[in-house]
């Protein structure tokens, strides 16, 4: 009671050192945890740093500190790595494990620790020193007297109450300090804990729950349904115990329905709470001890984290820490190396990005919503980063098109740097399709952001991601009754579905979009819609109908001067008249179109009118020039990095040189087609390159006079 202010009665309990005999150094450790799983490279550099004969000798101390985030399995971990070191016949002094407390309300003080620690030291109470100084240097010496002693010093919250429990003298002891903070002020070896892989995730849901059953068979029977709920927890061990103890309390319920609530759930983060303790007597639950930390925050340091919170995507980007936060960079710096220190952020290698805990991150959201004293702060952080990933969109769109010029701003220095930011950014920016902000504003710039994604969802073949997105789009514009916008984002949302070869449903979103477009007399939208359209008929063979929507869709373009666009949808005019055997008028289509792609520098349209020569020509029997149009091809998709166009091309040329009798040549260009088609995971095109080899390899057969060839 030293040091408290009393307001009442009190009344103290002393325990009586002859009601039972004190523990032992050999037997102070709690129990090794029940199940530990996924842990197998923390444990052996644990053990390194804790082997008597590393770090200076038998006769150093060694201090090793495990930070991480609340939940992430720190103590489990200390425990498990603490038994392991005495079962090779480590410490032969004994091992110490005190539990500071360091996160309670009241966190306990080292001087409230060390008489427990000199009690495992087998010193009785009548002998305990009056005064914390005189306990420290009795426990100091007891340390000095003995063999090798491991030292746990669990759930640390502040040096002060690490820094007089070390040892003094060496003897080899070792300490191994957990907290949620790195103890970068002390002399340790600091190592830092993250969640479990996915696979150890499992294994840690299945091992609780056959455990408690032997017979649940339930991880085993619905391994999507766990893996989703992995997932949920953001592979955090403290969230899988939670749901692994409501899903034995639920033993006939499938694990899909605790998805679902989980998912539906408007606080996932309270929502991860079960009855009961854990094997040490910690409160399954997850939201106090996000709160806990969150409290410990100075309040500039929980304003940036609040609106690091609402960064979208699985990692933040300094760029757009800086745009959220409204800081300079020098301020912004060390306030991110403050909460990667407390484990509220992990920072990548190179400094410039950081990862946020999903579990941490929707934490910080609910927060933002929770104050209302927050909401205009976090309202008008989320503004600048829609706004600043609208522009940095429409300028990486424009490089994937060829036309970075047409951009307001030109933010990358070349198309490589566009992709490589959308890359980064990628499920930062399909999370932002469904954002809701600024629905108010003329053209929302979510719905905007969802309109220029398509060239780069479409180049990395992400089909189910647009048709997600653009529906979701859609559905905005319909809520917020913009016509244009509804127009825009079904014909996008058609175009998804027609990638993923649903050409019925895409044909009813192009008319969709097209009506629309009528209806607000847009008519660079009817373009599209035509355009669009026609492709959709080609797929389901209506040629007929194919050609006259290619018609349409170029007679609208070139009647107001929008000489590009025009060209775009003759070149896909040609790929019908070419696919129904007009081939001579398909020819003169792509050759005109090819003219004004070439002079307006558009190569992509470029790309697709030179294929589509190609394939006309070799209809026409002129193979010599369709590999001439198909090998230029080539080129363009090297510079665009459109490796599955590039496959495809493969694909035409050894058709193309099967069938002028170069069968070598063609042999290895379906290889080429078919090593791409497998990269890519591309089953469709990998069986079309499979049957031109068939091809290529019968007729080396034929000329070689039936000598069977080995297969490729």
């Amino acid at each position: 009671m030293r040091g408290g202010t009393f307001y009442g009665p009190v009344t103290g309990k002393s325990e009586s050192p002859d009601a039972a005999p004190s523990p032992t150094a050999l037997s102070a450790l709690p129990a090794a945890p029940a199940v530990f799983t996924g842990r197998e490279d923390e444990v052996a550099e644990l053990l390194g740093a804790l082997d008597p004969g590393v770090g200076g000798g038998s006769g150093s101390v060694v201090v090793s500190a495990v930070s991480g985030l609340g939940g992430v399995g720190k103590t489990a971990l200390a425990l498990s790595v603490a038994h392991a070191a005495r079962g090779r016949g480590w410490f032969s002094g004994g091992a110490l494990f005190v539990d500071l407390r360091g996160y309670d309300d009241v966190p306990m003080t080292a001087d409230q620790a060390v008489p427990a620690l000199l009690r495992m030291l087998g010193v009785e109470d009548a002998d305990l020193p009056p005064t914390p100084d005189e306990q420290y240097a009795r426990y100091r010496g007891e340390l000095g007297s003995r063999e090798p002693v491991l030292i746990l010093l669990d759930n640390a919250s502040d040096p002060a109450q690490i820094v007089p429990l070390l040892p003094g003298e060496g003897r080899g002891h070792r300490v191994l300090i957990t907290s949620r903070e790195v103890q970068d002020s002390l002399p340790v070896r600091q190592f830092r804990v993250a969640g479990l892989t996915p696979d150890a995730s499992r294994d840690l849901v299945d091992r609780q729950l056959r455990q408690y059953d032997p017979g649940d068979r339930r991880v085993a029977e619905e391994p999507e349904a766990v893996r989703r709920l992995a997932q949920l927890c953001g592979h955090l061990p403290l969230a899988l115990l939670i749901v692994s103890a409501l899903l034995r309390r639920r033993r006939q319920r499938p694990v899909s329905t605790l998805v679902d609530e989980l998912r539906a759930a408007e606080d996932r983060v309270r929502a991860l709470r079960a009855k009961g303790v854990d094997q040490y007597g910690k409160e399954l639950s997850m939201r106090p001890v996000l709160d806990v930390m969150y409290a410990r925050l100075e309040p500039e340091l929980a304003r940036v984290f609040r609106l690091l919170g609402q960064v979208p995507g699985n990692s933040i980007a300094f760029r757009m820490a800086l745009t959220a936060t409204s800081l300079k960079a020098g301020c912004l710096e060390p306030l991110l190396d403050e909460l990667a220190a407390v484990s509220l952020l992990t920072a990548l290698p190179g400094g410039q990005r950081w990862v946020m805990h999903d579990l941490v991150r929707a934490y910080a959201q609910l927060v933002a919503v929770e104050d209302p004293a927050v909401h205009k702060e976090v309202g008008e952080g989320r503004r600048k980063l829609l706004m600043a990933y609208f522009h940095l969109v429409v300028s990486a769109a424009a490089h994937l098109l060829g036309t970075p010029e047409e951009a307001p701003v030109n933010y990358f220095s070349s198309r490589e740097f566009a992709l490589l930011w959308l890359d980064s950014e990628r499920t930062g920016l399909l999370e932002i399709a469904h954002w809701t902000d600024g629905e108010d504003e003329g053209r929302p710039p979510s719905l905007m952001i969802v309109l220029h994604m398509g060239s780069y969802l479409i180049l990395r073949r992400a089909f189910d991601d647009w048709a997600t997105v653009t529906k979701a789009a859609y559905e905005a514009a319909r809520r917020i009754r913009h016509p244009w916008a509804e127009a825009r984002t079904s014909g996008d949302h058609g175009g998804a579905l027609f990638h993923l070869g649903r050409f019925q449903e895409a044909e009813i979103a192009h008319r969709r979009a097209l009506r629309l477009s009528e209806d607000s007399d847009d008519a660079e939208g009817q373009i599209l819609a035509w355009d669009h359209l026609g492709l959709t008929l080609l797929a389901l063979k209506r040629y007929d109908d194919a050609i006259d929507a290619h018609t349409r869709g170029a007679r609208i373009a070139a009647g107001i001067g929008m000489v590009r666009q025009a060209s775009q949808v003759r070149t896909n005019l040609g790929a019908v008249l070419s696919a129904v055997g007009r081939t001579e008028e398909a020819q003169e289509v792509f050759e005109e179109a090819l003219a004004v792609h070439v002079a307006v520098g558009n190569k992509e349209s470029e790309k697709q009118a030179r294929a589509g020569l190609g394939m006309t020509l070799r209809r026409l029997g002129r193979l010599d020039e369709a590999v001439t149009a198909y090998v230029r091809v080539l080129g363009l998709c090297a510079e665009s990095g459109d490796w599955h166009h590039r496959a495809t091309v493969w694909n035409s040329l050894g058709r193309t040189w099967n069938e002028s009798g170069a069968h070598d040549q063609a042999l290895a260009a379906h290889v080429r087609a078919l090593n791409w088609f497998v990269f890519l995971g591309d089953p469709v095109g990998e069986a079309r390159a499979r049957d031109g080899m068939s091809t290529a390899l019968l007729g080396l057969d034929t000329v070689q006079g039936g000598v069977t060839r080995p297969a490729v």
